[in-house]
C-alpha cells in the first residue's frame, strides 16, 4: 500500500505541476491542476495516518473529486470560461463534513469498513457520510456526461469533422471509468461491512484507481488543445446560444436576405467545393463569404433542416459516389477516396455513407459493378 501511494503521490504531482504551467493558461487546466494537488495532498495525508499519527479518521476530500471533474468538463467546453463564485456552492458537502471531522477529530469516526455498522454514536454520521459521497460521485458524473454530450452535439453546428480532441471523447470515456470504480468500490465495501470475507481494505483499492487516473487525465490533459483554438473559431457568440429551442427568434437575420444567403452557401458549395478540406468549420465558411457565423448556422438549421455537420458531410458523400462512378478512380482504394473526398476517419465515413445511402461504402461499390457489367 505504502509504494502506491509513493507512486500516486509523485504522479499527482508532477501531473498537477504539468497542467498548472502549461500555456495557454486557461482556466479549465487550473482546475484540473487542482485536482491534481488535491490528490495528492489525500494520499500524503493517508501516508501519514498509516506511517505516523492519524490526522484525521473522516476523508473529506473525496468530496472535492467529483465537482472539479465537471467543472473541467464545464470549462474546458465554454469559449469564454470565467470564474464564477456561485461554483463554490458545489463544494459545501466537502465544506460541511470537513468542519464535522475537525470536531471530532482524533475520534473514532471511521476506521475503513471494520466495524462500520457498529452501535456507537457515530454510526449516523458514517452513513450519512458515505451516501452523501456515493450521491456526490454519482450525481457529478452524470452532469460531466451532461456537459460533455452537449458540447458535441453543439459541434455539429459547428466542425465537419470528428476529433477525439475536440469532442472530448477522451474525458468521456474516462469519467465513465471513473464513476465505475468508485462504484466497484462502494460494491466491495458493502460487502465487506455485511459479510466481513474481503482480504483487504476496499478503500485502498481507490488510491490504486486514483494513481491510475492522476497518471490518463495528466497525458490527456496536457495533450488537450484549447478546443476552440483548435478549430479556429474566435469567441465572438458562444456556441450554447446557437442550440436553444426559440434560439433565433432575435437573431437580427432579415427575411429578404435568408434567400440570398442560402443561396450563397449553396453555390459556394457546389462551385467551390470547400468540403474537401478534411478540418472544415464554420468559421472558414463564415469568412469565406463573409457572413456571420451564426447567420449561416441559422440558414442551415432553419431553412435547410440540418446541422453544418450533416451539411458538409452529405456533399462530401456525394463527392465519393461520384468518384466511385469515375473509372479515373479505379485504382483507387475506398478509403483514399474518402479521404480525397473530405473524411478525415474510416468509422465516421462508414456511418455517414451508411446513415445516408442506407447500404455501406463497399455495397456501394460492388452495386456500381454490377451495373457496369450488365
Amino acid at each position: 500500500m505504502k509504494e502506491i501511494l509513493y507512486i500516486g503521490i509523485s504522479q499527482a504531482f508532477f501531473a498537477g505541476l504539468l497542467i498548472a504551467t502549461k500555456k495557454p493558461r486557461i482556466m479549465a487546466n487550473q482546475v484540473l491542476a487542482a485536482w491534481f494537488f488535491l490528490i495528492c495532498i489525500e494520499m500524503v495525508i493517508v501516508l501519514i495516518d498509516s506511517t505516523r499519527i492519524e490526522l484525521y479518521s473522516l476523508k473529506v476530500l473525496p468530496f472535492t473529486y467529483g465537482p472539479l471533474m465537471f467543472l473541467y468538463a464545464k470549462m474546458e467546453t465554454s469559449q469564454t470560461p470565467t470564474f464564477n463564485y456561485r461554483y463554490l456552492w458545489h463544494f459545501a458537502p466537502f465544506a460541511v463534513f470537513f468542519i464535522v471531522s475537525l470536531i471530532f477529530l482524533n475520534k473514532p469516526v471511521m476506521e475503513g469498513t471494520k466495524g462500520f455498522l457498529l452501535t456507537d454514536r457515530f454510526i449516523s454520521l458514517r452513513i450519512i457520510y458515505s451516501i452523501s459521497f456515493f450521491i456526490s460521485v454519482t450525481a457529478y458524473s452524470i452532469a460531466t456526461f451532461v456537459v460533455i454530450y452537449k458540447h458535441q452535439q453543439n459541434l455539429k453546428n459547428v466542425i465537419s469533422y470528428s476529433s477525439g480532441k475536440v469532442t472530448l471523447q477522451w474525458l468521456l470515456g474516462l469519467s465513465i471509468t471513473f464513476y465505475i470504480s468508485y462504484v466497484l468500490v462502494f460494491i466491495f465495501g458493502l460487502f465487506d461491512i455485511l459479510l466481513n470475507f474481503m482480504p483487504f481494505d476496499p478503500y485502498e483499492l481507490s488510491f490504486i484507481g486514483l494513481t491510475i487516473f492522476a497518471f490518463l487525465y495528466g497525458f490527456y490533459g496536457f495533450n488537450q488543445p484549447y478546443i476552440f483554438e483548435e478549430m479556429r473559431i474566435l469567441p465572438d457568440r458562444p456556441i450554447a446560444h446557437e442550440e436553444k429551442v426559440k434560439r433565433y427568434s432575435r437573431s437580427g437575420l432579415k427575411k429578404k436576405d435568408i434567400e440570398k444567403y442560402k443561396n450563397g452557401i449553396l453555390q459556394y458549395l457546389e462551385s467551390d467545393k470547400p468540403y474537401l478540406e478534411g478540418d472544415l468549420t464554420i468559421g472558414d465558411l463564415s469568412k469565406a463569404l463573409d457572413i456571420p457565423r451564426h447567420f449561416i448556422t441559422e440558414i442551415i438549421n432553419e431553412e435547410l433542416g440540418k446541422n453544418f455537420y450533416m451539411l458538409i458531410n452529405e456533399y462530401r458523400v456525394e463527392e465519393v459516389k461520384r468518384r466511385m462512378k469515375n473509372n479515373q478512380y479505379d485504382n483507387f482504394t475506398i478509403l483514399a477516396i474518402a479521404y480525397d473526398s473530405g473524411f478525415n476517419s474510416k468509422s465516421a465515413f462508414n456511418t455517414i455513407f451508411k446513415k445516408l445511402t442506407g447500404i455501406t461504402p463497399s455495397q456501394y461499390l460492388k452495386s456500381i459493378q454490377h451495373e457496369a457489367s450488365d
